[in-house]
Protein backbone atom coordinates (compact mmCIF):
# COMPACT_ATOMS: atom_id res chain seq x y z
CA UNK A 1 0.00 0.00 0.00
CA UNK A 2 1.28 3.44 -1.13
CA UNK A 3 1.83 5.85 1.50
CA UNK A 4 -0.24 8.55 2.08
CA UNK A 5 2.31 11.55 1.48
CA UNK A 6 -0.35 14.50 1.14
CA UNK A 7 -1.77 13.24 4.82
CA UNK A 8 1.64 13.13 6.34
CA UNK A 9 2.86 16.46 4.56
CA UNK A 10 -0.60 17.72 6.66
CA UNK A 11 0.17 16.40 10.01
CA UNK A 12 3.30 17.70 9.43
CA UNK A 13 1.92 21.02 8.95
CA UNK A 14 -0.31 21.14 11.97
CA UNK A 15 1.98 19.60 14.51
CA UNK A 16 4.31 22.26 13.97
CA UNK A 17 2.47 25.45 14.90
CA UNK A 18 1.27 23.18 17.90
CA UNK A 19 4.90 22.65 18.85
CA UNK A 20 6.03 26.30 18.72
CA UNK A 21 2.89 27.27 20.35
CA UNK A 22 3.57 25.12 23.25
CA UNK A 23 7.65 26.87 23.47
CA UNK A 24 5.99 30.21 23.04
CA UNK A 25 3.93 29.59 26.08
CA UNK A 26 6.65 27.80 27.81
CA UNK A 27 8.62 30.93 26.98
CA UNK A 28 6.30 33.45 28.42
CA UNK A 29 5.79 30.78 31.72
CA UNK A 30 9.03 31.22 32.18
CA UNK A 31 9.28 34.92 31.91
CA UNK A 32 12.31 34.47 29.80
CA UNK A 33 13.57 38.20 28.66
CA UNK A 34 13.35 37.12 24.99
CA UNK A 35 10.28 36.50 22.48
CA UNK A 36 10.42 33.56 19.94
CA UNK A 37 11.28 35.35 17.40
CA UNK A 38 14.39 36.80 19.10
CA UNK A 39 15.19 33.49 20.38
CA UNK A 40 15.25 32.14 16.56
CA UNK A 41 17.60 35.02 15.31
CA UNK A 42 19.58 34.32 18.55
CA UNK A 43 19.85 30.72 17.35
CA UNK A 44 20.83 31.05 14.52
CA UNK A 45 23.83 33.49 15.15
CA UNK A 46 25.29 31.09 17.65
CA UNK A 47 25.61 29.00 14.33
CA UNK A 48 27.56 31.77 12.87
CA UNK A 49 27.75 35.49 11.98
CA UNK A 50 25.82 37.10 9.24
CA UNK A 51 24.76 40.72 8.22
CA UNK A 52 21.35 41.68 8.72
CA UNK A 53 20.03 40.77 4.99
CA UNK A 54 21.26 37.29 5.58
CA UNK A 55 19.71 36.93 8.76
CA UNK A 56 16.20 38.15 7.74
CA UNK A 57 16.29 36.31 5.05
CA UNK A 58 17.16 32.68 6.92
CA UNK A 59 14.33 33.94 9.58
CA UNK A 60 11.78 34.59 7.17
CA UNK A 61 11.05 38.00 8.07
CA UNK A 62 11.35 41.51 6.48
CA UNK A 63 14.67 43.89 6.71
CA UNK A 64 12.81 46.44 9.41
CA UNK A 65 11.50 43.49 11.52
CA UNK A 66 14.65 41.69 11.79
CA UNK A 67 16.39 45.42 12.49
CA UNK A 68 13.89 45.93 15.11
CA UNK A 69 14.51 42.89 16.75
CA UNK A 70 18.43 43.14 16.33
CA UNK A 71 18.63 46.55 17.92
CA UNK A 72 16.80 45.12 20.96
CA UNK A 73 18.96 42.83 21.03
CA UNK A 74 22.07 44.65 20.95
CA UNK A 75 20.83 46.72 23.73
CA UNK A 76 20.64 43.68 25.76
CA UNK A 77 24.11 42.98 25.31
CA UNK A 78 23.45 39.97 24.12
CA UNK A 79 24.78 40.84 19.92
CA UNK A 80 27.17 42.72 18.60
CA UNK A 81 27.32 44.50 15.56
CA UNK A 82 30.81 44.81 13.93
CA UNK A 83 32.11 45.15 10.25
CA UNK A 84 33.52 42.70 8.29
CA UNK A 85 37.33 41.93 6.94
CA UNK A 86 36.71 41.01 3.96
CA UNK A 87 34.14 44.28 3.07
CA UNK A 88 34.19 47.16 5.53
CA UNK A 89 30.83 48.43 4.09
CA UNK A 90 28.99 44.82 5.38
CA UNK A 91 28.21 45.02 8.87
CA UNK A 92 27.63 41.05 10.69
CA UNK A 93 25.78 40.99 13.42
CA UNK A 94 27.58 38.27 16.10
CA UNK A 95 25.82 36.28 19.34
CA UNK A 96 27.68 38.10 22.20
CA UNK A 97 28.81 35.47 25.43
CA UNK A 98 26.20 37.10 27.22
CA UNK A 99 23.60 36.16 24.21
CA UNK A 100 25.16 32.59 23.69
CA UNK A 101 24.75 31.82 27.63
CA UNK A 102 21.43 32.83 27.46
CA UNK A 103 20.38 30.62 24.67
CA UNK A 104 21.39 28.05 26.63
CA UNK A 105 19.63 28.61 29.41
CA UNK A 106 16.75 28.44 27.25
CA UNK A 107 17.32 25.51 25.24
CA UNK A 108 17.52 23.36 28.52
CA UNK A 109 14.35 24.58 29.87
CA UNK A 110 12.96 23.90 26.50
CA UNK A 111 14.47 20.87 26.43
CA UNK A 112 13.65 19.71 29.61
CA UNK A 113 9.55 20.70 29.02
CA UNK A 114 9.71 19.09 25.60
CA UNK A 115 11.48 15.79 27.75
CA UNK A 116 7.95 15.75 30.04
CA UNK A 117 6.18 16.02 27.38
CA UNK A 118 7.46 13.02 26.29
CA UNK A 119 7.36 10.97 29.30
CA UNK A 120 4.17 8.98 29.19
CA UNK A 121 5.24 7.63 25.85
CA UNK A 122 6.14 3.68 25.75
CA UNK A 123 9.94 2.96 24.70
CA UNK A 124 8.42 1.39 21.80
CA UNK A 125 6.61 4.44 19.93
CA UNK A 126 9.78 6.61 21.31
CA UNK A 127 11.85 4.58 18.78
CA UNK A 128 9.16 4.75 15.91
CA UNK A 129 9.26 9.20 16.69
CA UNK A 130 12.85 8.85 17.09
CA UNK A 131 12.83 7.48 13.10
CA UNK A 132 10.32 9.54 11.85
CA UNK A 133 12.76 12.71 13.13
CA UNK A 134 15.60 11.40 11.68
CA UNK A 135 13.73 10.87 8.20
CA UNK A 136 12.48 14.47 9.11
CA UNK A 137 15.99 15.84 9.79
CA UNK A 138 16.86 14.39 6.13
CA UNK A 139 14.58 15.35 4.34
CA UNK A 140 14.38 18.77 5.40
CA UNK A 141 18.00 19.88 6.48
CA UNK A 142 19.15 19.77 2.33
CA UNK A 143 16.35 22.34 2.12
CA UNK A 144 17.22 24.56 5.18
CA UNK A 145 20.94 25.16 3.91
CA UNK A 146 20.08 25.12 0.16
CA UNK A 147 18.18 28.33 1.69
CA UNK A 148 20.70 29.68 3.59
CA UNK A 149 23.44 29.49 0.94
CA UNK A 150 20.84 31.16 -1.66
CA UNK A 151 21.15 34.20 0.37
CA UNK A 152 24.63 34.68 0.31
Amino acid sequence: MDADRHGISLSILQIIPSIMRLLAAELRRANTPVLPPQLGALTILAESSCNLSELAEQHGVSLPTMSSTMSKLVSNGWVERHRSEEDRRVVLLSITPAGRELIEEIGYMLLKRITAQLSEIPNADLNTLQDGLSILQTVFTPFIFKHSSTSA
